[in-house]
C-alpha cells in the first residue's frame, strides 16, 4: 500500500549562495562584540507553512540602537564587520543550512501551539542571543489525498484492494487561530497523522477530498516466440527454408483490485462537519496486456550442389513467422463499497491514545481514564 502524503514528500532547503566564504580565522572585532546587546531576526515571509523555506537576515542591535547587518557575502578586500558564520542556529521546530535560512517542520501539530521558535547567538560572545517566532499557516497544506492498494505481481496477479481509510473530524482553536478544523486520517492499520486548516478560509462542503483506489493489476504474460523453420535440403536443385512459426498471443492483464472503505467519524453535536468530506472508492487500473511474441526465424535454403561438383543455386531461405498480437488491457477493479459515516461523543471522536499535542488545541480532548 502506498500513502501518498505531503509531508512524506521532501522539499529541498533553498540555497543562498555565498560570492566567497570567509576564511576559517575571520571573527568579528571585539570592540564591536562588546556593544552588540541582542541580534535581531526578521523572516521572509512573516508566516510559514509546515515543511517549507524560510529566508532570514540578521542584524546586531547596539547599545546606541544601531543595527548592524550579519550579511552572506565575503569581500577579503573589504571584510565585513559581521557575517553570518559568526552565527551558531538552533531551533527545535526547524533545521537551517549554512545562510541562516530555516527549513520548517513538516509535522504541523508539532507547532500548532507554539509557532516555529527560530534561536540563534553569537559565537563569539554566546550571551547575546535572538529568537523569532513564526506563526504557522495552513493554507498550503493539500486537502487531497489518494491511498492505493498494492500493484499486482508479475504472474499476472490482480492488483490488491484499496487500504480501508478513517477520517475524524474535530474543531480546535490554538493561540494563532481561533477556529481549527482538525482531521486525523488513518490508512489500514497505521498510525494516523493529521492535518489542519484554519476554519475561516475552509468552504463549508467538498474540502477534504479522500480516495481509496485498488492496485493496478499485472501485466499479461508475453506470448511464445514461434518455433524457427527447418533448413533446406542440400541439392540441384536445392530446397528452400521453411517458414518460421508464429509468435503467441499475449496474455490478457489482470484486473485492478477492489477500492477501499472510506469511514467519516464526526462530533454528535457537530455532524456538519461530514460535509467537508468527499470520499470516493475507485477500482484499480487493469494490467496492461503481455507482448505478442516473436515470430520464429524462416529456415536457411538448402544448398545448391550437386553430383560430381555440380553446382546450382542455393534454395531461399524460408519467411519468418509473424508476430504476436499483444494482450488486452486487464479490466479495471469494482468500486469499493459507499462511505460510511459514524457520530460519536465529541470526547471519543479521536480515541484516547492521541498525541498531547492535539489534546491541546482539541475543543473537546479525550476524557482521562480515572
Amino acid at each position: 500500500m502506498t500513502a501518498k502524503y505531503w509531508f512524506l514528500a521532501l522539499l529541498a532547503p533553498l540555497a543562498t549562495g555565498c560570492s566567497h566564504r570567509p576564511p576559517e580565522d575571520f571573527a568579528p572585532d571585539p570592540g564591536l562584540v562588546s556593544h552588540i546587546r541582542r541580534i535581531q531576526i526578521t523572516t521572509t515571509p512573516w508566516i510559514a507553512c509546515p515543511a517549507t523555506t524560510l529566508q532570514a537576515s540578521y542584524e546586531a542591535v547596539l547599545d546606541d540602537g544601531t543595527h548592524i547587518p550579519f550579511v552572506h557575502t565575503y569581500d577579503k578586500k573589504h571584510p565585513p564587520r559581521l557575517h553570518v558564520v559568526f552565527l551558531n542556529f538552533w531551533s527545535s521546530d526547524a533545521t537551517n543550512d549554512q545562510n541562516g535560512n530555516w527549513y520548517t517542520s513538516a509535522d504541523p501539530l508539532a507547532t500548532a501551539t507554539t509557532g516555529f521558535r527560530l534561536n540563534v547567538s553569537l559565537k563569539a560572545k554566546p550571551v547575546i542571543q535572538g529568537t523569532a517566532t513564526v506563526q504557522p499557516d495552513y493554507s498550503c497544506i493539500p486537502h487531497a489525498f489518494t491511498f492505493n492498494g498494492d500493484r499486482g505481481g508479475r504472474a499476472g496477479g490482480a492488483g490488491e484492494p484499496g487500504p480501508d481509510v478513517t477520517v475524524r473530524l474535530g474543531l480546535g482553536h490554538s493561540p494563532f487561530y481561533e477556529r481549527l478544523i482538525i482531521a486525523g486520517i488513518q490508512v489500514g492499520s497505521s498510525l494516523p497523522f493529521y492535518v489542519l486548516y484554519d476554519a475561516k478560509t475552509v468552504p463549508p462542503a467538498d474540502f477534504l477530498l479522500i480516495e481509496s483506489r485498488g492496485g493496478r493489476g499485472g501485466p499479461g504474460a508475453p506470448g511464445s516466440k514461434g518455433k524457427d523453420g527447418v533448413a533446406g535440403a542440400a541439392g540441384c536443385p536445392a530446397q528452400p527454408g521453411g517458414p518460421g512459426g508464429d509468435g503467441g498471443n499475449g496474455n490478457a492483464g489482470a484486473p485492478g483490485g477492489r477500492g477501499g472503505i472510506v469511514t467519516i467519524v464526526v462530533p454528535e453535536d457537530q455532524p456538519f462537519l461530514a460535509g467537508l468530506v468527499t470520499a470516493h472508492s475507485r477500482g484499480g487500473d487493469g494490467g496492461p496486456g503481455g507482448s505478442g511474441g516473436a515470430g520464429g526465424a524462416g529456415g536457411k535454403g538448402g544448398q545448391g550442389v550437386g553430383r560430381e561438383g555440380k553446382s546450382c543455386p542455393d534454395g531461399a531461405d524460408g519467411p519468418a513467422g509473424r508476430k504476436g498480437q499483444d494482450g488486452p488491457a486487464g479490466s479495471e477493479g469494482p468500486r469499493g463499497g459507499r462511505p460510511e459515516f459514524l457520530s460519536q461523543p465529541p470526547q471519543d471522536v479521536f480515541g484516547d491514545a492521541i498525541p498531547p499535542e492535539l489534546a491541546a488545541i482539541l475543543d473537546h480532548p479525550p476524557r482521562r481514564a480515572r
